[in-house]
């Protein structure tokens, strides 16, 4: 026979079930942070260049296509532009020769993205990529005696690695990615005023560059 006390408690867990309910159902619609095949996952960054000195800013798409092992393959496009910043002004301080310089890129993004077995890293979709694409700097001399204008284009390979990091149950994310690049070539030059003779050093270009990029994104499927 069930007594008042027994009726208490069971209304009592009734309750707190009740009240847990919406609570558990937030949980589960928390977005799991790790790329999985058919999310695609659109992002915007901007980012300083250490070697050499320049800033940086682009758009990236990637996809996620493959499941592997306890991650997923993933492919993806990246569209960016350089400007020559510090390793530009700072010589054009010491010379009469001015000096600037800008770079577009697009390139494709190969990439393995995982997670790690830790509470501190519950929110992070962790990732490594590796990178190949077009590459076209632009450079423009100016002297007191001439001004000529340049323009290549090349092939860009590189690698990085990074992580987004989800803060809440939305689907806007936070990361980072380090990556290392390398470009070679020759400009086409194009002498605008004055006269001048082309150097060997003056037609080629070099591009090995270690960046750090910081971006929001948000996850779209």
């Amino acid at each position: 026979m069930e007594t008042p006390t027994h009726a208490c408690c069971w209304n009592l867990l009734l309750l707190g079930w009740l009240a847990m309910a919406p609570g558990v159902a937030g949980a589960e619609e928390l977005p799991r942070p790790l790329l999985r095949p058919g999310n695609v996952d659109l992002r915007v960054e901007g980012a300083a260049s250490i070697l050499p000195l320049s800033l940086e800013a682009g758009a990236t798409v990637e996809a996620g296509v493959l499941p592997i092992a306890t991650g997923t393959l993933s492919l993806g496009a990246e569209l960016g532009a350089n400007l020559c910043a510090l390793a530009c002004w700072v010589p054009n301080l010491f010379s009469e020769r001015d000096t600037s310089r800008w770079d577009l890129s697009v390139v494709g993004r190969l990439g393995y993205h995982f997670t790690v077995a830790n509470r501190n890293y519950s929110r992070m979709d962790l990732f490594g990529v590796l990178l190949g694409g077009i590459f076209e700097p632009h450079t423009t001399v100016t002297a007191p005696g001439y001004r000529f204008e340049g323009r290549g284009r090349g092939v860009i390979l590189g690698l990085g690695m990074g992580g987004n990091y989800f803060p809440s149950a939305s689907r806007f994310f936070l990361g980072f990615e380090a990556r290392l690049r390398f470009s070679t070539g020759t400009y086409a030059l194009t002498l605008t005023r004055g006269t001048y003779d082309f150097t060997e050093e003056d037609r080629r270009w070099l591009q090995f560059g270690l960046s750090t990029a910081f971006f929001v994104g948000v996850r779209l499927f």
